[in-house]
């Protein structure tokens, strides 16, 4: 029996562990919380961060793992890769690839040496003189760590001399000294999630990102839609999702791209060799045919998928529509919420899950850790609209003076 090593043990990671366990794997989860899902489904926990890779490494070793993977969260791409050298795992990227893929500055470099499209950026620190850079910099900026995850310590700032006094929190949610500063470029969020095979992309779905307002926090996202409504981009996305596989010298695997499409045309935010963190591991199955999740857990393995590849899929021209809500709270105590068994009886739901339990504290939003759950819509063909609407005005999560904590947002 083989054993896989999954990185990290929340709810973006349990499909896959139902998943190993369904194809007759053993399973090691590695992360830090004990009392994550994950650690309590699989065969053997790991209490070792995925930020760690020497903690990862030494795990891996010691459970005598084959395989080493991970899906839905950035970091731990490049301590999979690193872990993978080390112990000679098989590996679909090297350590140096990884470390490009989840370090941006690193990958800004990439994207300037090949002339991929981004906004202005440089890099800051406590020894940044903010006024001077107003003539790089003359309206609003976001601030970002530069080795995070979650939308941890990213921050929309009106004028460039309010990032010097962030600058600390931006940091503490990093493992570097330096932090990146850019330009905000009002725009939509595009997702592009495609597989790689012989170098050659193939976009298996194309989502609108849809974000919270929030003049502060900002990129928290709230849903995903399939099919996108910049259709007419087609070309344009199909292009620059090539060049971003071609800068990273991928020759196979899954790759996550976020794209801004706004008056300057589409530029390129930031790249990933992972699959998404909205559940794309369940929908793309669902829309496309190709079990993405299937082929990264095989390659993990050193194995040929099982799964039928997709060759000439073109997701802009499929009848097939999927949302995926991201579910957030406002403030307070749980008391009661609407039974999971209900919301997955609603019409068009095909999976769902909470983060928290009655009884539990929400605190106020400031990144994409304060998600309360998900749940996720697929149809062959028609519309979802009328599912959806039924699903925001009938969810709840009360609290003890029977208020609705739950915080809907536009579709």
């Amino acid at each position: 029996m083989k054993k896989i090593m999954i990185l990290g043990g929340g709810t973006c990671q349990l499909n896959a562990l139902h998943q190993a366990k369904s194809l007759g794997l053993e399973t090691v989860v590695a992360d830090m919380l004990p009392s994550s899902p994950g650690a309590a489904l699989a065969d053997y926990y790991a209490p070792a961060s995925t930020f760690n890779p020497e903690a990862c490494q030494k795990a891996a070793a010691e459970f005598g793992v084959d395989g080493i993977m991970t899906l839905g969260t950035d970091q731990p791409v490049l301590t999979s890769a690193l872990v993978a050298e080390a112990l000679g795992l098989p590996t679909l990227i090297s350590a140096v690839q990884a470390r490009s893929l989840t370090n941006k500055r690193e990958m800004k470099a990439l994207f300037h040496q090949h002339h991929i499209p981004t906004v202005d950026y440089c890099l800051v620190n406590e020894h940044t003189d903010f006024p001077k850079l107003k003539a790089l910099f003359p309206g609003p900026v976001v601030l970002k760590p530069l080795d995070s995850q979650g939308q941890r310590g990213v921050y929309r700032l009106e004028v460039v001399e309010q990032a010097a006094p962030m600058l600390t929190k931006t940091l503490s949610y990093s493992r570097e000294k330096e932090a990146l500063l850019e330009a905000f470029y009002p725009s939509d969020e595009i997702t592009v999630s495609g597989w790689v095979k012989k170098g050659k992309l193939t976009l298996l779905t194309v989502t609108d990102r849809v974000l919270m307002e929030d003049p502060l926090n900002i990129g928290i996202c709230t849903s995903h839609r399939f099919p996108t409504i910049h259709q007419e981009l087609k070309e344009e996305i199909e292009e620059v999702s090539q060049r971003v596989a071609e800068a990273f010298e991928l020759e196979e695997g899954p790759l996550y791209i976020q794209l801004l499409a706004g008056g300057q045309g589409v530029l390129v935010n930031e790249a990933a060799f992972r699959i998404g963190g909205a559940f794309e591991d369940l929908i793309i199955p669902k829309i496309t045919g190709f079990d993405i999740l299937d082929a990264v857990m095989a390659h993990a393995l050193g194995e040929e998928p099982g799964t039928h590849w997709r060759e000439g899929w073109d997701c802009f021209r499929t009848e097939a529509k999927a949302s995926v809500q991201l579910m957030f709270a406002h403030p307070g105590q749980i008391r009661e919420i609407t039974p999971l068994e209900d919301l997955l009886s609603m019409e068009n739901v095909v999976a769902a899950g909470y983060n928290f339990q009655p009884g539990q504290w929400i605190h106020p939003t400031e990144d994409a850790t304060a998600r309360f759950g998900y749940c996720v819509f697929f149809r062959e063909e028609g519309d979802l609209t009328a599912s959806l609407e039924g699903f925001l005005e009938n969810f709840r999560i009360l609290d003890g003076q029977g208020h609705n904590l739950y915080r809907r947002f536009p579709l």
